[in-house]
């Protein structure tokens, strides 16, 4: 009988933590929760502990309710959770830069993170691939499209190619995206976008910035960042291809020229198990019957960069390195926040993050302070730009 894993939930009560707990509930044999973490969600964290009977919960922001004495509080419960001696599966599914310090402990900690955490990667690649070397511990991608581009090259993973995932004899990586809710719309009036606007994704039903990230495309840009560190292939080999029905997830070339692509409804359930079982696949009933008659047609199109400007400021943030990913998504997230709050148009975006890679692309980068000192510096100067 396979022994049951333990897994910790960094993010449990949001949508893909949520996520991931219903994809345990249907694997009680091959997976255990021995840690559960959330920002600031303390009744949906309270339910869920009571669900599991976990060994270690932790809330990061609590909100100054009473707590069961048992429960850790602060950013160092991420850590404690990472780090607890039962826990072999580290799903990682805090939103944006706090993620990198739980990312990095669990791997030098030798644990496999399934990585929901994309900035752990844009910020920190570089310090990501030297934790893993040092402790051992292995990243599975959680993201649809990673998950998807490891199904097709799963095979051919491993050598002496960069990346944490180094692929052999891949010529392309073809990230696909749902052009979000300003697909048909035209330049001006996407500028014009309101917050109800943004937040209207077509496909896929996701938090409140990572909408928004989508509706800039700034998630795509993240993603061809996050896909170079993982996978070593080089940015120009990394394309981006707009694909309405969300359908086929990602697609690889290989040096014969034959191209595999993994299809799926849009679901993040089975990106979670895979994350989980890999490299073995797990009967599941979780996500429904692909039809691909009912499914069809199957659409690509081209990405309109002029429309979307968001796009290229990443992408040529992560063919700079140092800490240009590390602005980039600092700025992104800052300038998200100002528009979720109102203070900044959908059309201010890029501009303010523009002028934090033209002021902060240079800053060091050379261990986990500076980048933190860099992400910093990107907010601090977003919060204030007009």
């Amino acid at each position: 009988m396979t022994p049951r894993r333990g897994v910790a939930l960094l993010g449990a009560t949001g949508s893909i933590g949520e996520t991931a707990q219903r994809v345990l509930r249907r694997h009680p044999d091959r997976f255990r929760a021995v840690a559960l973490t959330a920002n600031g969600n303390q009744a949906a964290l309270a339910a869920a502990a009571a669900e599991w009977a976990p060994a270690m919960v932790g809330l990061v922001t609590p909100d100054g309710s009473a707590l069961p004495a048992s429960w850790r509080t602060g950013a160092a419960a991420l850590l404690e959770a990472v780090r607890h001696p039962d826990v072999e599966i580290v799903l990682n599914a805090v939103v944006g830069a706090a993620g990198l310090e739980a990312t990095l402990a669990a791997l030098v900690a030798g644990k496999r993170v399934a990585l929901a955490n994309k900035e752990s990667l844009v910020l920190g690649g570089v310090l990501v691939q030297r934790a893993a070397r040092a402790g051992g511990g292995e990243v599975v991608p959680v993201d649809s499209e990673h998950s998807a581009l490891l199904q097709c090259a799963a095979g051919r993973v491993g050598g002496d190619g960069e990346g944490l995932l180094p692929l052999r004899g891949v010529r392309r990586l073809i990230l696909t995206a749902s052009g979000g809710p300003f697909r048909t719309w035209g330049t001006e009036r996407i500028r014009g976008a309101q917050l109800a606007d943004a937040l209207a994704h077509p496909t896929w039903q996701m938090g409140r910035k990572i909408s928004v990230d989508s509706a800039s495309l700034a998630n795509k840009a993240l993603e061809v960042i996050e896909a170079h560190v993982l996978f070593g292939v080089p940015y120009d080999r990394i394309e981006v291809v707009v694909h309405p029905q969300s359908i086929v997830h990602s697609m690889v070339e290989f040096d014969d020229g034959s191209v595999l692509a993994q299809l799926g409804v849009p679901s993040m359930e089975l990106p979670v198990l895979y994350a989980l079982s890999y490299p073995d696949r797990l009967e599941d009933s979780g996500v429904p019957i692909f039809d691909p008659v009912a499914s069809s047609p199957l659409e690509f199109q081209p990405v309109r960069h002029d429309a979307f400007p968001t796009l290229g400021l990443g992408v040529a943030a992560g063919r700079r390195g140092g800490a240009a990913p590390a602005v980039f998504n600092a700025a992104n997230e800052a300038a998200v926040s100002r528009f979720l709050a109102g203070s900044l148009e959908f059309r201010g975006i890029p501009g303010t993050i523009g002028a934090a890679l033209d002021a902060l692309a240079d800053h060091p980068a050379d261990d986990l302070p500076a980048l933190l000192a860099a992400d910093a510096a990107a907010r601090t100067l977003v919060k204030e730009y007009r």
